[in-house]
């Protein structure tokens, strides 16, 4: 017998509302962010999707730039912590030097 799922675990409370955590997250949508079952799968996600911008796993992640690496090699130290590296993607994540 298989347990159900509830719905927000496999999707997240995100994808009721999208726009609120790519256009500019409050600190509301960090909190419920970093309060989810599934941040640790979202800080993967982040890493591994090519143009990944907005709010991810509590981390906002700016379109270029210096933020943009740091929020990404964030992102990428969460998935390990919560169990789920990231796969390499092929692409660099510049040093920042």
């Amino acid at each position: 017998m298989t347990a159900a799922v509830p719905l927000e675990l496999n999707l997240g409370l995100c994808a009721t509302d999208p726009d609120r955590w790519f256009d500019a997250p409050d600190d509301e949508a960090k909190a419920i962010c970093r309060a989810c079952p599934r941040r640790w799968l979202c800080a993967r996600d982040a890493v591994e999707a090519p143009g990944a911008e907005g709010l991810w796993a509590g981390v906002f992640v700016p379109e270029s730039g210096r933020g943009r690496t740091f929020a990404l090699k964030q992102l990428r130290s969460l998935a390990e912590f919560g169990g789920y590296p990231a796969r390499s993607t092929g692409r660099r994540i510049p040093s920042g030097d």
